[in-house]
């Protein structure tokens, strides 16, 4: 018998927690039924806790897939033992948005808002790619052909919505701004107040009210020291890398070196 509540004994976090359950599922349903089952899209925190349960189970294989390499959002399909990856068909497909959006820039959240609309689940949703005239979107087969009978509109642009190959996805070269500072030390609060330019204070008060994330992992202790790659992410404000944490100043100051994604 799986003890699901052993396996996730470490995990604090309540969202995490049952997110991992249903994937625990997912594997406890693959044993019974001798089929093969998909999860929805994790990011890399839920991947990595998920993955961390799988490997407690025995009798069952599973793979990770995000439509290409380098994709941020990812599923895990699980199977039995004695099947091979090759032999199972792919749980994700891509589609395109097109439309004419020389007049007024269309933003992540302008298509993500649109997709959420139709009534979809942020899950059911990987990766979403945005190029100059249109955009491409990682999802769950089972939605392709509801979102492209239903999707007619993104910031109230009239669009077209068609199915792609997964190997058709073009990747999107990340915009970076590139920015130093130094601070007291490498705690959160520091170094969110310092790129956001943003009182200590209401770095602690963001922090305190988990609108804060290191490499997607919700952080709310004011201390927590962050390292050099880290990815954080402040709701509300946008993304970052700590590309670099040097050494410390004549003045007794930690030089940080960050890369603000736009």
């Amino acid at each position: 018998m799986i003890d699901k509540e052993r396996i996730t004994s470490h995990i604090k976090d309540l969202d995490l927690k049952k997110t991992v359950y249903k994937v625990i599922d997912k594997a406890l349903g693959v044993l019974k039924n001798h089929d093969y089952r998909c999860t929805d899209f994790l990011n890399p925190y839920e991947l990595k806790n998920s993955i961390a349960a799988l490997n407690s189970i025995d009798d069952i294989k599973y793979s990770v897939c995000g439509g290409y390499d380098e994709s941020e959002r990812k599923v895990i399909y699980i199977y039995p033992y004695y099947l091979f990856e090759e032999e199972l068909e792919c749980p994700i497909g891509a589609l395109t948005i097109e439309g004419n959006f020389k007049f007024k820039e269309v933003s992540h959240k302008d298509y993500l808002g649109s997709i959420l609309g139709l009534g979809i689940k942020r899950e059911k949703i990987g990766d979403i790619l945005i190029h100059t005239n249109f955009c491409q979107v990682v999802v769950k087969n089972d939605i392709e052909d509801y979102i492209i009978l239903n999707m007619n509109k993104v910031a109230r642009n009239n669009i077209s919505v068609k199915e792609i190959s997964l190997s058709d996805i073009k990747k999107v070269d990340i915009k970076y701004k590139e920015i130093s500072f130094t601070v007291s030390s490498s705690r959160i609060d520091s170094i969110v107040s310092s790129i956001y330019n943003i009182s200590r204070q209401e770095a602690n008060k963001i922090i305190s009210s988990n609108r804060v994330y290191i490499d997607y992992e919700p952080i709310n202790n004011v201390s927590k020291k962050v390292d050099t790659n880290s990815l954080i992410s402040v709701r509300g404000k946008g993304r970052c890398i700590i590309s670099n944490i040097g050494d410390v100043n004549k003045k007794g100051r930690l030089r940080i070196k960050a890369k603000i994604i736009l």
